[in-house]
């Protein structure tokens, strides 16, 4: 197992291109200027008045801020003390601001300047200690343990599964088995926190190959895949999805059934979609406990801090489950284990 990285050195500053990061920001200014309203309010100036200034003027030098730390983030990564070059540059966003104010003839505010340069140091101190206490240890440590909660229930659903082929048909059995040893190893072989689409794809393929032997021609798979192979994903997030399509929809169906399985990259944003037959009165009833939905949805808000989001919908003849993240790429070293690659 991969030993859980401490984060030591400098702070760091997170992704300001994050909807999520920015969301913070603007909770943290919209906070502040209510402290400041409420002590305006106290001299007799009334609160929402006051508070209706003070974001007129913050405005436009939040607005320049916002997007210059979400266009210098990916420099921003590579400094060694990023949060003195992330107040300087809310600062000279300001300062541009009040620039433009004075060539239309409004005057120069010195004073905006240093609270600009006040409040911006205090908040991306407060970012970057936050960066430090949840990067990578704890995260990495909660996606471990949420992980570990996944394998022993696929474990014994596989094996159930080569059990059900042993006396019937031993051969299919020994094959079942094999590709469970391969979807093992392969988890086992990778000493990192982080996954790929390609993998995923190749662990789901491999787990309804285990389960056509079991179904037969009751099982049907559609792949409809237009994503980029290295789109980073959490470990073992596709089977439980798949699986749950298995055991809650075709399982429970006289006749067979269809498990759709797409995968688009539109605008930066990844979407897997699973649907899978339901029946009005299944013929064999199956109890879930959500653990799989609840699982994946909390290690993709660890690994994406809620750039990520999980839903479902049930039809009158179908269910669908519905991921949307971020498409972040991932190194090639960790794409697909080189004896996964050859059974392609």
């Amino acid at each position: 197992m991969a030993i859980i990285r401490q984060s030591s050195g400098p702070a760091a500053l997170p992704d300001f291109r994050r909807a999520a990061i920015l969301g913070r920001l603007l909770a943290a200014v919209a906070l502040l200027l209510t402290l400041l309203a409420l002590l305006k309010a106290e001299t007799g100036q009334g609160f929402v008045a006051a508070w209706l200034a003070l974001a007129r003027a913050a405005a436009p030098g939040l607005a320049l801020t916002m997007a210059g730390l979400a266009l210098a983030s990916p420099w921003l990564a590579h400094r060694r003390y990023p949060v003195p070059w992330g107040v300087a540059l809310a600062v000279a966003a300001f300062a541009l601001v009040q620039l433009s104010g004075r060539l239309a003839g409004h005057g120069f505010a010195w004073a905006s300047l240093g609270w600009a340069g006040v409040l911006s140091l205090l908040l991306m101190h407060y970012f970057a200690l936050r960066e430090r206490a949840l990067s990578p240890a704890l995260p990495e440590a909660r996606l471990a343990a949420l992980t570990a909660r996944i394998r022993p229930h696929f474990l014994f659903n596989s094996l159930n599964a080569a059990i059900s082929l042993i006396r019937s048909r031993p051969a299919r059995a020994e094959m079942v088995l094999e590709n469970l040893a391969d979807l093992f190893r392969a988890q086992l072989a990778d000493p990192g926190r982080s996954s790929t689409l390609a993998r995923e794809v190749e662990l789901a393929r491999l787990y309804l190959a285990i389960e056509a032997e079991r179904l037969g021609e009751r099982l049907k798979v559609n792949w409809q895949l237009d994503a980029p192979d290295d789109a980073l994903l959490p470990p073992l997030l596709l089977q439980p999805l798949v699986e749950n399509a298995v055991s809650h929809g075709v399982e429970t169906l006289i006749v067979p059934g269809v498990i759709r399985i797409e995968a688009v990259l539109h605008r930066r944003r990844l979407t897997i979609t699973i649907h899978n037959p339901v029946a009005d009165e299944p013929a064999l009833k199956v109890a879930g406990n959500h653990m799989a939905l609840g699982n994946i949805a909390e290690r993709l808000a660890l690994m994406f801090d809620g750039d990520a989001t999980l839903s479902t919908e049930r039809g009158e003849d179908s269910f669908v489950t519905r991921l949307e993240l971020p498409y972040r790429p991932v190194a090639i070293d960790t794409h697909l284990p080189a004896f996964l690659r050859e059974r392609t």
